[in-house]
């Protein structure tokens, strides 16, 4: 039988350390594997993950204005969205295999290795699509052995849990493509300034190409053509995968590629940073720059535009009469929607701190602002003609000494109605005003229809109705919107309503076609009697002359004129129903203008020409008359119990205001004389 005991002992023995050893690597290889893929997401929480989304920033009618973004900037669109000659470039210069893997390729590996040795230089990735997307959305860009073993199986589960036209979608959505671009969407705009839908083949190619080193193959590094090569081999390819024809593949070579400029693409940047500063306000900055809302603004783009080239060019031809800078604001006042808003002549121009928003910064309104007294003083017993005394004064303020007001022609007519005394803008009347109801009073109300910086250090200064007081152009457009709306203001809001990424609505404006309901700060007939005098082109006259800057033919419109010491600053602010524009003209230091002429030239000539333009489709205007008002022929004293000293002029008032005794009352439907 020989000796098998000891021939079995002797292989017994050499098995079992070869099994340990077996077993000990198995185990080594599960704890390794086990180690690198610890906490490491699964697939589901890979493909669950949601990587940050630009929001983007739409005029009125859609036009793209900005994309708010931190680092990267995402526009995520589905597979549909992108051209098939752009994703076949894609998949023939990264990964032309995808379709047959299930990860990872190992003839792909290969391939790449011997390539690259052959061309001295990295002209192609051994990495899939599969593995790019995982190294992307949760690994490193760490070149290490480890990150890639991770890589690895990290693809292979995603490949079981996703579809390839899923795995593509997340792909082109996510793969950072140069500068701030993140995702095929974000890149088409940066590179060409279109959307991905109406790239060419050429241009397609073009962004297949950088893709492996987007900072190498930039065009926009001076004298850099690596790009052309780079599509050269991009479509080559494309035609060894049977993708193009030969004659594509040539007319793509020939094509010129025209790359958009890179400079800040903000049409309206005034407009676009101050949305901003109240979305980073409501929202949060995270929120506004990851979470890849829609935000539908008021701005009407193209109107926006041609308001711009009209302040700008207004401006350069007062030039010679000390005016660098200028600014408008175009709102809808029945519901605040800002049309337009022109900050200054030009944003980039350093030399006027373009920069500078001038519809937000503060500065005196002049005589802008008397209207909100007089409106005060209708609700306090005043009518349109009450007797107002034009007459030198002098107002004791404590401390101060006294206050002497002058009109800006150094002259006075005596006894004026209320009529005359705000259409020619006279300061005396207005002072007056202002003292009998008290500066503590008109603050108050100034603020209630959303005057900001205003407080009771002001409290003795009269001053106030001519002006002194600085506004904000943006806050006077509310209040200026009290008086179209026949007594309720309506701030001015850029939003008209925001979806999330999914399309669902988050915010809708209350109010956006109709006038708005809000709180009532003037009586109908108060703010009609305003509307009424300040689109009185008679009673403006004396001080404007006919058919100046203010008037606008077959259009009833409402206009108020301001201008203050020194001529730093000159102001229009005019108004329909529709529309109401404001206008400002000066020098952001400060510094003093010379000839500029309310009504003839400066801000009324540009609120004109920007006038015109809000009102060249629009029927002739009228404002409505509400039925609170009478006509009546006017005491000229109505203080007179009798009232026998009467004009023949029919006039507007308040229901129970109208004048008593030897003058009969009017018919609201007779019409009113030439003076109104």
């Amino acid at each position: 039988m020989g000796r098998p005991f000891g021939n079995q002992r002797w292989a017994v023995g050499v098995r079992r350390p070869l099994l340990l050893t077996a077993v000990a690597v198995l185990l080594l290889v599960w704890a390794v594997h086990a180690t690198l893929l610890w906490q490491q997401p699964t697939a589901s929480e890979i493909s669950a993950h949601i990587p940050p989304a630009s929001s983007v920033l739409l005029d009125r009618h859609g036009e793209e204005l900005y994309r708010f973004f931190d680092e990267e900037d995402r526009v995520p669109v589905t597979l549909d969205a992108v051209p098939d000659h752009l994703i076949q470039a894609v998949i023939a210069i990264e990964d032309r295999e995808f379709f047959r893997h299930h990860g990872f390729s190992l003839t792909g590996i290969g391939r790449a290795l011997r390539n690259n040795l052959r061309h001295g230089a990295v002209v192609e990735g051994g990495s899939t699509i599969t593995q790019q997307l995982v190294k992307n959305r949760v690994l490193s860009p760490a070149r290490t052995l480890s990150r890639k073993y991770r890589e690895l199986i990290l693809a292979r589960r995603l490949e079981q849990h996703l579809s390839k036209h899923q795995i593509l979608q997340m792909y082109l959505n996510e793969i950072p493509w140069g500068g701030p671009a993140h995702g095929v969407e974000a890149a088409a705009r940066y590179y060409f300034g279109r959307t991905a839908a109406t790239l060419s083949l050429s241009e397609s190619a073009f962004l297949a190409g950088i893709l492996r080193a987007p900072s190498s193959y930039s065009p926009f590094r001076t004298g850099n053509t690596a790009h052309l090569h780079r599509r050269r081999l991009v479509l080559n390819r494309m035609l060894d995968e049977g993708f193009i024809s030969d004659a594509e593949r040539m007319q793509a070579l020939t094509e010129p590629l025209q790359f958009a400029a890179q400079r800040m693409a903000m049409p309206a940047p005034h407009f676009t940073l101050y949305v901003r500063k109240l979305l980073e306000e409501r929202l949060g900055r995270k929120a506004l720059t990851t979470q890849g809302m829609t935000i539908h603004s008021t701005l009407n783009l193209s109107l926006h535009e041609q308001v711009q080239a009209k302040i700008s060019n207004g401006v350069k031809r007062m030039f010679r009469h000390r005016v660098s800078n200028g600014a408008a604001l175009v709102t809808d006042p029945r519901n605040g929607d800002i049309l337009s808003m022109v900050g200054s002549v030009d944003y980039f121009d350093t030399a006027i701190d373009g920069a500078v928003n001038l519809t937000l910064s503060k500065r005196q309104p002049g005589s802008t602002i008397k209207p909100l007294t007089y409106a005060m003083a209708l609700e306090h017993g005043r009518t349109a003609s009450s007797v107002l005394s034009d007459r030198p004064i002098a107002l004791t303020i404590p401390d101060e000494g006294d206050y002497t007001p002058r009109n800006d022609d150094y002259l006075f007519r005596g006894p004026v109605t209320l009529r005359e005394a705000l259409a020619a803008s006279r300061n005396i009347p207005a002072v007056n005003e202002l003292a009998t109801l008290g500066v503590p009073r008109f603050i108050a109300k100034a603020r209630e229809l959303g005057i900001r910086g205003w407080d009771d250090q002001n409290a003795n200064r009269f001053a106030l109705t001519l002006g002194s007081g600085e506004v904000r152009m943006l806050d006077l457009a509310q209040l200026y919107s009290v008086f179209p709306n026949l007594g309720i203001a309506v701030a001015p809001d850029p939003i008209l309503r925001i979806t999330d990424r999914h399309g669902q609505l988050r915010y809708q404006k209350r109010c956006t076609t109709s006038p708005c309901d809000g709180h009532r700060s003037f009586e109908a007939g108060t703010a009609f009697l305003i509307n009424n005098i300040l689109s009185d082109e008679t009673a403006r006259a004396p001080t404007f002359g006919v058919a100046s800057d203010l008037y606008l033919p077959r259009h009833e419109v409402a206009v108020k004129t301001g201008t203050t010491d020194l001529l730093r600053d000159n102001w229009a602010v005019g108004y329909t129903t529709e529309f109401l524009a404001l206008v400002w003209i000066g020098n952001n230091d400060g510094s003093p203008m010379r000839f500029v002429q309310s009504g003839h030239y400066g801000a009324s000539t540009l609120w004109n020409d920007i006038m015109e333009r809000l009102l060249i489709t629009s029927p002739a205007h009228r404002f409505a008359v509400p039925k609170d008002i009478v006509i009546a022929p006017p005491c000229y004293d109505a203080s007179l119990p009798d009232c026998t000293d009467c004009r023949r002029e029919a006039e507007y008032y308040r229901r129970g205001t109208e004048p008593s005794g030897a003058c009969p009352g009017g018919d609201p439907g007779a019409g009113v004389a030439s003076t109104m």
